[in-house]
Order: structure tokens, then C-alpha cells, then sequence
């Protein structure tokens, strides 16, 4: 299903946040490419939004601030009337428990506040859209506890902030969900795997998917973001993409 307007991806400038505004270019929509640091891979998503024939600009901030994370909102709206927010953006810094209070409110910052602030800053721009819609990336990590403690708590909080945001904003016609991927081929999924079979951790070890392979493309990730940005009866739903590794 195409549809009009504009989509903001935050985290656009890493694997899973280009194929999304890839997928939504390609579902009709213009994309503001949000990213951080890496402003050439933002570069990047934009040219390959443009070769699908969209409208699409870079915007940097940290999603964790709540200031930037509206700046992020406004340049989106730049481009015309917003329908749909992918909070990509995500961070890891996998560290055994002893070490995670060094680690985790920089963890819970980006990747649940920074979907929190950017959704709240967008919300009132999605409720006058035909259908606005929320697409939370979380990971399988949330329901098996398959990467360090940090990680996988902040994914879990995203899934609760999905359903809970569905129930509050369905009445408005806003649409909220979650995709939860499973390992997939990323520079991120690379350091993450690396830190587990050092600490041979038995989460990792010892869960598999059901399929002839073990992680999933960025752009099969971006499929189910496609399909849940776009599909107007759908809503509160986790779209686990991970070979079956959930069914356990």
C-alpha cells in the first residue's frame, strides 16, 4: 500500500534505519534521515531515498534530548505533512552486570527516552494525519534475554511503551508498533556477538532460529517496519523477525 505524506526515521544513518526510509520511499513516502554522529552514512540514506524517486533530508540530534528530538520533528515537517515516526536510533555498550550501572542510563537515553521524546514531540502532527503511525525497533533480546543486560532492558521497555502508547492513541487514529528482529547482519549485531563469545554467554550460545540461517538483512528488518507503517488495522502488534528464535 502506498501512501503520502512524510516519515521521520531517526537512527537513519545505521543499517536498519536506511533500509527503513529505503521501504518507505518506496511505499510513497518523502523521509527525514535522523542521525547522530555519522553524518556521511545519513548522506548515504538520503541519496538512496532520492533514487526511489522521494524527497528526503538529513537531520542531526540526540534523540535523548528532548529539545533535539523536536528540532528532528520540525525538519521532518519541512518536508510536508507527518504520518510516520521509526525510532531506529539505538545504542549498545554490552558490558557484563557488575559494569552495567556505568552503562545503562546511557542505554535507557537513547534507546527508550529518545523514542519517547521524539513520539511526544510528534504526536500532535500524527493525530492530523490520515492514519499517523509508530514503528518502535526493539529485538528479540526483550523476550529472551539473548544480549547483556542493558541491551535487552531497554528493548523491553520499548515493547511496553508500544503497547501502552497504542491503547492511548488509538482513539486518535494513530497506529503503534514494534518490530523485534532477531540478529541481524549489522556493524552493531558484529560488536555485540563479539562481546558474547568472549564472555560465552549461554543466552547466546544456546538459542537459534529455525531457518538454514542466523541473522536476518537490514532490509528484511525493514519489510515489517514497511508493512506496519503502512497497514491501517494494525496496531499494538510485535512483528518478531528472527527465524523463529521466539517460538524458543
Amino acid at each position: 500500500m502506498n501512501i503520502d505524506g512524510t516519515a521521520l526515521v531517526t537512527g537513519g544513518s545505521g543499517a536498519i534505519g536506511r533500509a527503513s526510509a529505503v521501504a518507505l520511499a518506496q511505499a510513497g513516502l518523502d523521509v527525514a534521515v535522523g542521525y547522530h554522529g555519522d553524518k556521511a552514512g545519513a548522506d548515504e540514506s538520503v541519496a538512496d531515498v532520492e533514487s526511489c524517486g522521494q524527497t528526503a533530508t538529513t537531520v542531526q540530534g540526540d534523540v535523548s534530548d528532548p529539545t533535539d528530538a523536536a528540532r528532528l520533528v520540525d525538519t521532518a515537517l519541512e518536508l510536508g505533512p507527518l504520518v510516520a515516526v521509526v525510532n531506529a536510533a539505538g545504542v549498545t555498550e554490552p558490558a557484563p552486570i557488575e559494569d552495567a550501572p556505568t552503562s545503562i542510563g546511557h542505554v535507557l537515553a537513547v534507546n527508550v527516552e529518545g523514542a519517547v521524546n521524539v513520539t511526544s514531540a510528534a504526536i500532535d502532527h500524527l493525530r492530523e494525519a490520515d492514519s499517523g503511525s509508530v514503528v518502535n525497533v526493539s529485538s528479540v533480546s526483550a523476550a529472551l534475554g539473548t544480549v547483556d543486560t542493558t541491551y535487552a532492558t531497554s528493548k523491553a521497555g520499548l515493547l511496553g511503551f508500544t503497547r501502552s502508547l497504542a491503547r492511548e492513541a488509538g482513539p486518535d487514529g494513530i497506529r503503534v508498533n514494534a518490530v523485534a528482529p532477531g540478529p541481524v547482519d549489522t556493524p552493531m549485531n558484529d560488536e555485540v556477538t563479539e562481546f558474547l563469545e568472549d564472555r560465552q554467554f549461554r543466552g547466546h550460545h544456546t538459542v537459534d532460529t529455525l531457518l538454514d540461517r542466523y541473522e536476518a538483512t537490514p532490509e528484511e528488518v525493514a519489510k515489517a517496519v514497511r508493512f506496519l507503517a503502512t497497514h491501517r488495522f494494525v496496531t499494538g502488534e510485535v512483528l518478531h523477525v528472527d527465524g523463529g528464535m521466539s517460538l524458543g
